[in-house]
């Protein structure tokens, strides 16, 4: 295994997904597994029932366990759901003239002072607390300025994005993943980090909206200048459009597939046609208009877009904002979704795209479906904080052999040639003598049998035997006297 090890957990609302990555020289992340496993107990990216959630979480530990060889005990965590919001806070201070010349140049100081005030900052609520702060612009005396050391002015001003989380809720989700004996090393909320994998730096520098599909969940990401102005997680994903398919009297194990394979986003693509299927009952059917199927579909998708509508205009980017949109997650794969946002978020670079940036050549043997965008921009974010603890274990378990003394080597000896036997020497005739095998002929009986131990008739024994059979006719014969 190599050494700079990063895991990554998403406990999404329809599946936990844990991918082990590893860090090369160059920043770049080489995937050395992923596993995906249903899980219940989530609701919109909230726990609700620890047990439920917990199983799902140690059915894919072990399992990428069992497949790399190694112990997980400290991952990053995904953080999504309702419960996360964005807020813009903004912020000043009165810059000091430190050089003492009089120009009121500002220094590293005063850009300190300002990020020290920012982080200060008390919230009005106590059950919510700040999970990531990042500036988004500076202004110097109301002049926007990308880098504020270095200029001149009496007044620098900033805007800073706060990401804020339920404390129970994400608390919730340490219980789950601590049961299972994973430290969280950082939680980190997917809505700020799902551009890492699909969006380029052109695209981040111009400005991009990022909609990711999950299951129940729709995060989306909005950049301009480099740097995310807007996140934000809409509570509604592709699960809600299953469960109007589903209000239709469609099988829930026919719903995917019937959705993926003939729904379209727009009605007015989809055929119209009948689509017929074995229903549960035995001998019986189902079938439902393929127009009707996309009705629903496009329904709830242009829900979706209204609600990233809303997210864009809260985003505050401007009137000039014509930013490329870009579809991922697994609801990002519904033909003709980008003909439908396009239509319904007025723009018209609208692609669905798949993880690809930041990973080796060894990526498309691992993420095979954008399902895994969120976690694949988790593992890039993951390469850029620092690596977790990951134990690597034998393959199997090792068995305790007893001792051998170690054996001589074998040197082989040249085999004794035969010795031919000189004029003038006897032959034992008795070394001659083994025994033989026997089959009795078939007497009609079932069963064959073999008689082993019959001596041969040669040699010395053969001819005491002839001797003793001579005498016994001698004694059995005429009166005369035998001749010796």
């Amino acid at each position: 295994m190599k050494a700079k090890q990063i895991v990554a957990i998403d406990v999404g609302s329809s599946n936990v997904v844990i991918a082990v990555g590893a860090v090369e020289e160059d920043g770049r992340v080489d995937i050395l597994g992923i596993v995906s496993e249903p899980v219940e107990g989530m609701n919109a990216g909230r726990v609700e029932n620890n047990e439920l959630v917990g199983a799902a979480v140690r059915r894919a530990k072990e399992r990428i366990e069992e497949k790399l060889h190694i112990k997980i005990t400290e991952a990053y965590a995904g953080l999504a759901g309702d419960y996360v919001r964005c807020v813009q806070v903004n912020d000043h201070v009165y810059v000091q003239d430190t050089l003492g010349n009089g120009c009121n140049q500002i220094t590293d100081r005063d850009l300190e002072d300002l990020d020290r005030r920012m982080h200060s900052v008390k919230l009005p609520d106590d059950r919510e607390e700040i999970i990531a702060i990042e500036p988004l612009r500076y202004k110097v005396d109301e002049r926007e300025v990308a880098i504020p050391v270095g200029a001149y002015g009496h007044v620098l001003a900033a805007t800073y994005n706060f990401i804020l989380a339920d404390r129970a809720m994400r608390e919730r989700l340490r219980q789950c993943l601590l049961i299972q004996n994973i430290q969280v090393k950082e939680f980190v909320p997917n809505s700020i980090i799902s551009h890492l994998a699909v969006a380029t730096t052109e695209e981040m520098e111009e400005g991009v909206v990022v909609i990711d599909l999950g299951g129940g969940l729709t995060d989306v990401t909005i950049l301009m200048g480099g740097k995310v102005r807007h996140a934000a997680s809409i509570p509604i994903g592709a699960k809600i459009i299953n469960d109007d398919i589903r209000a239709y009297g469609i099988p829930a194990n026919y719903v995917e597939n019937l959705k993926v394979r003939y729904g379209s986003a727009l009605t007015e693509k989809a055929v119209d046609d009948k689509i017929v299927f074995a229903a549960a009952r035995h001998g019986t059917t189902k079938n439902i208009l393929r127009r009707n199927l996309a009705s629903i579909i496009e329904a709830r998708l242009a829900e979706i877009a209204e609600w990233v509508k809303n997210e864009i205009k809260d985003a505050r980017c401007g009137s000039r904002f014509s930013p490329t949109v870009l579809l991922t997650g697994g609801g990002a794969e519904m033909p003709d979704i980008e003909l439908l946002f396009a239509r319904e978020l007025g723009y018209d670079d609208v692609r669905a795209v798949f993880p690809e940036y930041g990973f080796t050549d060894t990526m498309t043997a691992h993420i095979t479906t954008s399902a895994y965008a969120t976690v694949a921009s988790l593992l890039i974010y993951c390469a850029k904080r620092g690596c977790c603890a990951v134990a690597e274990r034998p393959h199997f378990a090792q068995r305790v052999e007893p001792e051998r003394p170690t054996p001589k080597p074998h040197v082989p000896q040249p085999e004794p040639k035969p010795t031919e036997p000189k004029h003038d020497e006897t032959i034992d005739e008795e070394a001659t003598v083994g025994t033989i095998q026997t089959v009795e002929p078939e007497t009609g009986d079932d069963d064959d049998f073999a008689v082993e131990g019959e001596q041969q008739s040669g040699g010395f024994m053969g001819r005491m035997m002839k001797k003793i059979r001579k005498l016994g006719d001698v004694f059995a014969g005429d009166d005369e006297d035998p001749e010796f």
